[in-house]
């Protein structure tokens, strides 16, 4: 072996790796490209299988698989002809990675599978681990659930026994995914909450912050609010120092959903106008946004201010051509016909004595009205939360109510039945 060649060769390898850690993978193409040159020169079998294995993970990343897939799978018969365990793995590995992009999940699987059949006990444990973890991300894609909690737990298992915290806290709440994703809540909420010790153990803000987010959208989907309220509103809190614009405006828009549900409409409000002001794009996020802070504006009857935002929200879906136009229209048809209806009844009576009686009446009207239009959307859960509230402001002013406890019967059905079909 010549000494100036193997230099060469580890220079090239160095700037390789380090281009690729930054992303530049049209760079790293460049040294690894070259360093396979100098590598078939020094005709090492591993030097070459090492390159080889480098440059295919790097045409992964730029989208050239065939290129890839030749390249892992020439490192794996090499490493095969010198029995080096270590070097079969992570080809194998490799191949796997190319099944994954071109979406052949069972393939991947197995190959997968192969790699950690092969992989020798005397290597880093933790890498073992990961691939037990690419391994469940390949089941879980495919909704083998069983599987996919096997080596979940295999990979958890490994990161707790080896001391690896951020790995353990990693699988955590993967696991807690897939368990909410079966509706097995328990135990989603029991991983998701070991998840937020240890990045609270660890201080990874970002992380604890992302968690208990998850945390909270598992109490919200079981109607737990208070609990989801407080998960939620700490996870805005840590999003202000650590995430950027876009996760700190979907963290409030979270939290501004969970306040409508426990009736705290003004603070809905102060978090919507939050998100939006923090919302950095001009797309349908920012319509949807504008959407809900105009039916919260029309839920308390201010009805300037909710026109002009579903006129914002209608703006944004006209410039994307979307079909939720139609929705928008249907609002304000409903917003028109309702003041209508207010500035008839008050030309006709004067002022009224109670004007607290006149505002319930068409609050309870523009909660009806906003009910129907969520149905229409299809959106059940929340016309059920206005039909509830709408039954309740009925019930309290003596009012007949059976109409709205039909409707409420009618849609909760309806999102049964939409809820046992995911």
């Amino acid at each position: 072996m010549y000494d100036g060649e193997l230099s060469v060769w580890r220079n090239l390898m160095e700037h390789g790796t380090q281009c690729l850690g930054e992303e530049d993978y049209i760079k790293a193409e460049k040294h690894f490209s070259q360093g396979l040159i100098m590598a078939y020169q020094l005709t090492v079998p591993e030097i070459i299988a090492f390159t080889l294995r480098l440059l295919a993970t790097v045409r992964v990343r730029l989208g050239d698989l065939e290129l890839a897939e030749e390249g892992f799978k020439e490192a794996l018969g090499i490493c095969q002809e010198i029995q080096n365990a270590k070097g079969m793995a992570e080809a194998w590995a490799g191949l796997a990675s190319v099944s994954v992009k071109k979406g052949m999940l069972r393939e991947a699987g197995k190959e997968y599978e192969q790699a950690i059949a092969v992989y020798p006990s005397s290597s880093p444990p933790l890498r073992l681990g990961m691939l037990y973890a690419d391994l469940g991300q390949v089941y879980t894609t495919l909704e083998d659930w069983s599987r996919a909690n096997r080596a979940y737990t295999q990979a958890h298992e490994i990161c707790r026994t080896n001391g690896f915290p951020k790995g353990e806290a990693e699988l955590d709440v993967l696991l807690g995914e897939l368990n909410f994703r079966k509706d097995r809540k328990v135990e989603a909420l029991s991983y998701l909450k070991d998840a937020c010790q240890i990045y609270a153990q660890i201080n990874d803000g970002v992380a604890l912050s992302n968690t208990l987010q998850y945390l909270a959208l598992v109490y919200f989907e079981h109607n737990e609010m208070r609990l989801a309220f407080e998960c939620q509103q700490r996870a805005v809190a840590l999003s202000l120092k650590f995430d950027t614009k876009n996760i700190f405006s979907i963290s409030c828009y979270f939290l501004s959903k969970i306040e409508q549900f426990l009736e705290n409409f003004e603070e809905a409000k102060y978090y919507l106008e939050l998100s939006i002001r923090f919302y950095p794009d001009q797309d349908l996020d920012l319509a949807l946004r504008y959407q809900s802070l105009a039916g919260l504006f029309f839920l308390s009857m201010d009805l300037a201010k909710s026109e002009l935002y579903y006129l914002k929200a209608l703006s944004l879906f006209e410039s994307m051509g979307d079909g939720r136009i139609v929705e928008i229209y249907d609002a304000l048809a409903a917003l028109e016909e309702i003041r209508i209806q207010k500035a008839a009844s008050d030309y006709s009576h004067g002022i009224p004595e109670d004007k607290s009686q006149l505002h319930g009446e068409y609050a309870l009207e523009a909660l009806i009205r906003l009910a129907e239009l969520y149905e229409k959307q299809r959106n059940f859960r929340d016309a059920l939360e206005c039909y509830w509230k709408a039954l309740e402001m009925g019930r309290d002013a003596e009012m007949k109510t059976d109409w709205i406890e039909t409707r409420v019967q009618r849609v909760s059905k309806r999102f049964r039945r939409k809820k046992s079909s995911k």
